[in-house]
């Protein structure tokens, strides 16, 4: 599996919590990729704005159905973006890849 990162914005440190919570979506997201999605690429973007960062996994696997979001590690990253007031959002379309969107208020804002 081909993998893409990006880092836009101008990054700060979040400390080492909202850190912490973020890589573990990054690993669950990407071992979801790789157990179940079939995907070729997976692109991922870190994105620091003013008010939020805003961490993006998108595959181009297979997808899956829109209300199947019941996996113990989907349910988990929503809880540990949830601890800081954060969203997470997943978008997928059977045949045409996932996209997860964690997002975190920024403290500074």
């Amino acid at each position: 599996i081909r993998v893409a990162n990006t880092i836009t914005g101008a990054p700060r440190p979040l400390g080492p919590e909202k850190e912490a919570a973020l890589l573990r979506v990054a690993q669950e997201a990407l071992n979801n990729v790789k157990k179940h999605a079939q995907a070729q690429q997976v692109n991922i973007t870190l994105s620091y704005m003013p008010d939020l960062v805003v961490l993006d996994i998108f595959d181009d696997g297979i997808g899956f159905e829109k209300d199947d979001h019941s996996g113990f590690g989907l349910k988990t990253m929503r809880e540990r973006v949830e601890e800081f007031n954060g969203t997470l959002t997943i978008e997928s379309i059977r045949n045409s890849g996932t996209a997860i969107a964690a997002s975190l208020p920024l403290e500074d804002a």
